[in-house]
């Protein structure tokens, strides 16, 4: 009896660090989006299906959800995750259609983070910088990461 309940706690316990390595993720730290300004449109779905459970909705419907009313907070950029304990250089919240506008920044490397939905806030290195053709908006597809790895997490820059 004692031989059939260790080897049950055995492999409950493998099932659990199993599941646990198939849900991480993990994005490259230092790899900043190069853009002129930060002005755009935060986007995303949740990724629940009533029917079908946890699944990514397609990138073509994310990315025509449109996030009002969402904080952003921009911090400078010092080393991954140390934002935490500072406060944001500037603040926008998205009006109903999901834009926002940081205004006028000065060139240099920063942490932008999204809260929405709070528990999955995402984060992007920025760097505010002159380039050849200067950025119009971007777009912030805020919806989460599906177990492989795949959908939301992306920001895309448009240039005029």
């Amino acid at each position: 009896m004692k031989i059939c309940s260790l080897f049950r706690v055995f492999v409950a316990g493998a099932l659990f660090i199993q599941a646990q390595q198939a849900f991480s993720c993990s994005f490259v730290e230092g790899r900043f989006h190069q853009v002129t300004r930060l002005r755009g449109i935060v986007v995303g779905t949740g990724n629940y299906w009533p029917l079908l459970g946890y699944h990514s909705y397609p990138r073509w419907l994310r990315q025509r959800v449109k996030r009002g009313n969402v904080n952003l907070r921009l911090y400078d950029y010092l080393l991954p995750g140390s934002f935490r304990e500072r406060q944001p250089l500037a603040t926008a919240r998205t009006d109903e259609h999901g834009r926002f506008d940081f205004g006028t920044l000065r060139e240099g490397h920063y942490t932008l983070v999204i809260d929405w939905p709070a528990e999955y806030s995402n984060q992007f290195d920025v760097e505010i910088k002159k380039l050849p053709t200067e950025t119009s908006s971007v777009e912030i597809d805020v919806s989460p990461v599906d177990p492989d790895c795949t959908g939301g997490h992306e920001f895309i820059s448009h240039s005029k």
